[in-house]
């Protein structure tokens, strides 16, 4: 019991030293991101998208990259103290010249508090774990129930695929069509369901194009071949498999406010550089694009499946943080 309080408070130590260089690197990083991303605001989204990936990343390396280089041991070890030299040369000894025997050694813990000896009641031991340990374990048990969820959101998205249908004849053309035009090795599997969701692409080695049957009902031909080209634009950039170091990240610094925000940024650069990417191989004008982008919000609800879509790794057309900015052609 002992030993395991002693190791709890160690780690509890090193985390809190590593989260309290995170805090404030962060806060200069991502300072020093959006100054960049505003000189950038006139820039292809792609440039802006890169930028957030990399602090994106950087913010989940971070504390390993400030473990893995650790202070010289000159600067953390503290001079011997010429009283302390005295005291010890007046520790009394025997005729014999050697020490008397002492008690048995004291472990070191945080000031203030008292170590636990064997024996001890749990509860006087527990008494002894310091606030760094038990912020430790909380923090350590909400990252670990986010990361059971994730199975969890994925069979969700199972079960919606499950309860799909295979795309019509018209759908599936496109969408080989579509996706001959992007150079895409494999043609995503098409589906079509009656739940209210939202349009989204799923998998990363096999990938599926699900689309809502109402929604797509609605739409023209036109209209139809701007939604899925949009959806394989983010094959195409493999937004699938870039989309987990930031979600990684937002798990990890659940409590981090700048992390989510640049996860709302790195979204919406992706959702951009993607309408940017459909713009330019479809051919259709920014106007006639943009009212495509009102129908789909018009449509999507807020349902838990674009929780689970992003959580689960697939990308839908999140649509409704970008409705208000305006498609750049070029």
């Amino acid at each position: 019991m002992l030993m395991k309080i002693l190791t709890l408070n160690e780690w509890g130590e090193r985390w809190m030293g590593a989260m309290s260089a995170v805090l404030w690197q962060s806060v200069v990083l991502v300072a020093m991101a959006a100054l960049i991303a505003w000189s950038l605001r006139r820039s292809s989204p792609v440039v802006r998208y890169w930028l957030w990936q990399i602090v994106a990343i950087k913010l989940l390396l971070m504390p390993f990259w400030s473990l893995a280089a650790p202070l010289p041991s000159w600067t953390t070890s503290s001079p011997v103290s010429p009283l302390a030299t005295s005291r010890r040369s007046e520790v009394p000894r025997d005729d014999s010249g050697r020490m008397p025997l002492q008690g048995p050694p004291q472990w070191a813990g945080d000031a203030g508090v008292e170590t636990p000896l064997a024996g001890t009641p749990i509860r006087e031991a527990l008494a002894t774990i310091s606030w760094r340990a038990w912020l430790f374990s909380a923090w350590f048990a909400v990252v670990f129930w986010q990361f059971l969820r994730l199975p969890r959101q994925r069979s969700r998205l199972t079960r919606l695929l499950r309860h799909g249908t295979p795309a019509d004849e018209d759908i599936t053309g496109m969408v080989t069509d579509l996706a001959g035009q992007l150079g895409l090795r494999h043609v995503p599997t098409a589906v079509s369901v009656a739940d209210d969701c939202p349009v989204l692409v799923f998998g990363i080695w096999r990938s599926w194009l699900v689309l809502p049957g109402q929604l797509m009902a609605r739409l023209d031909q036109s209209r139809r071949r701007q939604v899925v080209l949009h959806e394989l634009a983010h094959i195409k950039r493999r937004d699938l498999a870039w989309g987990w170091p930031v979600e990684i990240a937002r798990i990890v610094y659940f409590f981090h406010p700048l992390v989510h925000w640049v996860a709302y940024q790195l979204a919406l650069e992706r959702e951009l550089a993607c309408d940017q990417l459909a713009m330019a191989r479809g051919g259709h004008p920014p106007a006639d694009y943009a009212q495509t982008l009102v129908e789909v919000v018009s449509h999507t609800s807020n349902s838990a499946a674009v929780q689970a879509a992003v959580a689960a790794g697939a990308t839908g057309s999140q649509l409704r943080s970008r409705q208000t900015q305006q498609p750049n052609p070029s």
